[in-house]
């Protein structure tokens, strides 16, 4: 969408009062996109054949028909509260010879079903993208990735964001990690149980985690769709100030992966890692008093 383009939507917003049919108050007036910008956003995308391309508010259906000609293996399909267009898209889509691929429905965007997309597009106008992140971090599974074009989705950051012109934004949907994890691992034959809290706010993830009665603030936290990593230097009981670098996949209330373990003055060691989601933290149990060595009483 050119910036001319973006100039007189803003203004027919203004002047042009919204229908009174429509069951949601905000929406978006079809501008056409140029195919160049298309191909620039899906390209970001990095399409791949196992993708679910949901267009919310397709318009002319540019971007799901882009998207199955840069990608003959893909599905896709759009969204949008104009039956004309939607039905022009569909039959656009038969002439192309995607119509076993693509298809368009009439519905409203905050209506649609996510859980099946793996790339999620929107070309709207900031306040309804504004209005459709919450139906998106609900529905849509963790890794999708989110694209839009112009404008951004509030203060949840773009992982990667493509300047060549109009501004490109690529969202990754984060794992929901925040709250309490627990999970135990065998240390240089040592059982050892930790217990973490986790905080969030869209993928910048910080944390705390225990060991005995001693605790420590998570370093180096990244989560990218299920993918989280952190790590962690803890004294242990007998074993010293140990590091670990954590590395897993987030599978609802539970995290599988690995974890490298390193005791003072000893050799790295690989152990398999399983976390599992807490109702109430270990982190918070009573941590007592540290031992004093007692000295003889002065006569």
């Amino acid at each position: 969408m050119h910036t001319r383009l973006v100039a007189v939507a803003v203004l027919l917003v203004l002047l042009v009062p919204p229908p009174t049919h429509h069951a949601q108050e905000r929406f978006s007036f079809f501008l056409a996109s140029t195919p160049e910008s298309v191909e620039r956003l899906l390209t970001l995308a990095k399409l791949r054949d196992d993708d679910v391309v949901i267009d919310l508010g397709s318009g002319d259906g540019l971007i799901p028909l882009t998207a199955a000609r840069m990608n003959p293996r893909l599905r896709g399909r759009g969204v949008d509260i104009d039956a004309k267009l939607v039905e022009e898209s569909n039959q656009r889509a038969k002439r192309e010879g995607v119509a076993d691929r693509v298809h368009f429905e009439l519905r409203n965007a905050f209506d649609t079903d996510l859980r099946d997309a793996t790339v999620i597009t929107m070309w709207l106008f900031p306040e309804l993208m504004r209005l459709l992140r919450p139906i998106i971090l609900e529905r849509a599974r963790p890794g999708t990735r989110v694209l839009t074009s112009t404008w951004e989705l509030g203060s949840w950051q773009a992982d990667e964001v493509n300047r060549d012109g109009v501004p490109i934004y690529l969202y990754v949907v984060p794992a929901r990690v925040a709250g309490a994890w627990d999970w135990g691992l065998t240390v240089a034959g040592r059982r050892v149980s930790y217990s973490s809290v986790l905080e969030q706010r869209f993928q910048n993830i910080e944390g705390v985690a225990r060991a005995g009665s001693r605790r420590e603030v998570l370093q180096d936290t990244a989560l990218r769709g299920n993918q989280i990593k952190f790590t962690l230097a803890i004294t242990l009981n007998g074993l010293g100030l140990t590091q670990h670098q954590f590395e897993g996949k987030v599978n609802g209330d539970r995290i599988d992966g690995t974890v490298t373990v390193t005791p003072l003055d000893k050799s790295p060691t690989k152990l398999t890692w399983i976390a599992r989601r807490a109702a109430l933290s270990k982190y918070f149990a009573p941590t007592g008093l540290p031992s004093v060595p007692q000295k003889d009483p002065v006569r």
